[in-house]
Formats: C-alpha cells, structure tokens, sequence
C-alpha cells in the first residue's frame, strides 16, 4: 500500500518523529500515528511545523518532499543526497553525451508533450483538439487556450500550480523508484531535477486536466491545499502513475538503442 502524506497550513498544526512513526498533532481533535513505511511522497503546502528528524526519515526511505507556497508554486523539492548515486544514472549520462541520442530523446520528450496536449483537449475541447491535428499546436497556442478554459469554468489559477506541483512530486517518486537520476535531464540538461523537469514538460496537459476539470470549488477556502484538490489527486494517482510508467519504460528503451 502506499499514500501520499499532504501537510495543509493549519494553525497548531505540529508533525514529529517518534520513532518509525510520524507524529501529527492538531487542536481539535486526537494525535494520530502514521508508519513512516506506508508514506511514498510528501506534499507540504504553506506554513507547516514539522521537525528535522521527521525530514531524516523520509531521506532515509527515499521519500521525495515538494514544498508549496501559499500561492500554489512549488517552492522546492527535497531528495536524500544519494539522489546522485542510483544504479543507472552511468547509462543515463553516457547517452546524452552523444548528440545523436541526445536529440533523439529531445524528439521523444516533444512527440510526448505534443499528444498529451491533444489527448487532454479531446477531452475537453473537441473542435481545437481536431483544429490542432491539422495545424500542429504551439506551446504559446496551447497556454492560451488552457488560460481561457480555466476562466470559462472558474478555475482557482494559483491552484493549476498546485497541481503541477504534487504531479512533480508524483514524477521523482517514480524516477527513483526505477534507478533513474531524477538530475540527469535532456532538454533541462544541467540543471538541478533536470530528468524530473523533463518528464513534467512530457505530461504538463494531465496536471491542466485535473486542474480545469475540477473547475469551480463548490466551496472557497483560503487554505493552501483545499481537501478536494489533495482528494482528487490521490483519485487519479493510479492512472497517472501507469502513464508515467509507460514513459519511463520507453525513455529506458531509447537509451539502449544503438
């Protein structure tokens, strides 16, 4: 079984280590005990106490961290230091050296961003989706079109942030998982979380689907993390995690091509 821990900003709010358990007070309502061990991910948006030794065990564990903003931006991610040290990263580095597999990957990574955007505005969108099959569909074409949906269904826009950021956290899970380096990226070559920037690129649309399918809140909430947000991403972590299993097994597949 594994969970993704959400952290809301919450006035009296603490979380401590206390042994192989986390710790999570509240005023309210009863201290509860949650097994580091059922914990793959952590989503901590605002302002929220939470002990070093609690950040240690999920070091420990490799169970990566997003921190986001009141705002709804990713603030950081937090990984354990052997992020650097994962058993394929030498096939990784090899591979984008060579500038013929490195634009190789670069057309992959496109080719995925380019059928996200058109599955998700099938979906949504029908005449753009076939509109954008016939004349190609450009990343500023795409931007604009997901601004004027979101405000035709009165989507919050600082939570379209939030969804990009729990599936970020949701992408280095995986990346991990599979002995990837989350830092090794192609088309974000040499920058921190690199790989994992790619992979977000590939598959941003879904985060927008999320976001502009929940549209309204049928109830407004100042808090960082609104309780049906961090509901509706746990409702579609399943089939977001076989797209991104599907992504990664290609992405290994063109690595090994000669």
């Amino acid at each position: 079984m594994e969970r993704t821990l959400f952290l809301n900003e919450r006035q009296g709010l603490r979380v401590r280590r206390d042994g192989p358990s986390l710790w999570i007070e509240q005023p309210g309502s009863a201290g509860r005990r949650v097994p580091v061990r059922l914990i793959r991910r952590v989503l901590i948006a605002g302002n929220v106490a939470l002990d070093t030794e609690s950040l240690t065990a999920f070091a420990e564990r490799g169970v990566p961290v997003t921190l986001v903003g009141r705002n709804g931006q990713p603030m950081a991610m937090v990984v354990g230091c052997a992020s650097g040290l994962f058993a394929r990263r030498g096939l990784q580095v090899g591979a984008i050296e060579l500038p013929p597999v490195r634009e190789r990957l670069s057309s992959w990574l496109r080719a995925w961003e380019r059928g996200r955007r058109l599955a998700v505005a099938a979906r949504l969108d029908a005449a753009t989706a076939v509109h954008w099959r016939r004349t190609g569909v450009r990343t500023m074409d795409y931007e604009q079109w997901v601004q004027r949906l979101g405000r035709l269904l009165g989507a919050v826009p600082r939570q379209r942030c939030l969804f990009h950021a729990a599936i970020g956290t949701l992408i280095l899970d995986r990346i991990t998982e599979r002995g990837w380096d989350p830092h090794v990226g192609v088309i974000h070559r040499g920058e921190p979380l690199g790989f994992v920037k790619d992979c977000a690129m590939a598959i941003r649309a879904d985060a927008d689907q999320l976001w502009l399918e929940r549209g309204c809140p049928t109830q407004h909430t100042e808090a960082a993390l609104p309780p049906d947000v961090a509901e509706c991403l746990e409702r579609h972590r399943p089939r977001l995690a076989r797209l991104l299993g599907r992504l990664l097994d290609q992405y290994g597949e063109l690595l090994r091509e000669p």
